[in-house]
């Protein structure tokens, strides 16, 4: 299983120096919750599929923060 805990905490405080209600802040909890659920689960397909979700998401992220920078 992957360890996301550093991704996790710099997902919080990405969030928090962005502020929930903005684009950066929604991708960033979109990941905090696709990564909890990653660590939950034992089903491969379903890890596989997260996986994916996390990739795009994270591509997404790196899209938003460039752009606002």
């Amino acid at each position: 299983m992957t360890d996301f805990t550093e991704t996790r905490s710099m997902l919080k405080k990405l969030a928090m120096a962005h502020g929930a209600d903005t684009p950066i802040g929604h991708a960033c909890h979109n990941l905090l919750e696709m990564t909890e659920n990653y660590a939950k689960t034992t089903d491969a397909d379903q890890q596989i599929q997260l996986k994916a979700n996390i990739e795009r998401e994270k591509a997404r992220l790196n899209d938003l923060i460039s752009q606002a920078h």
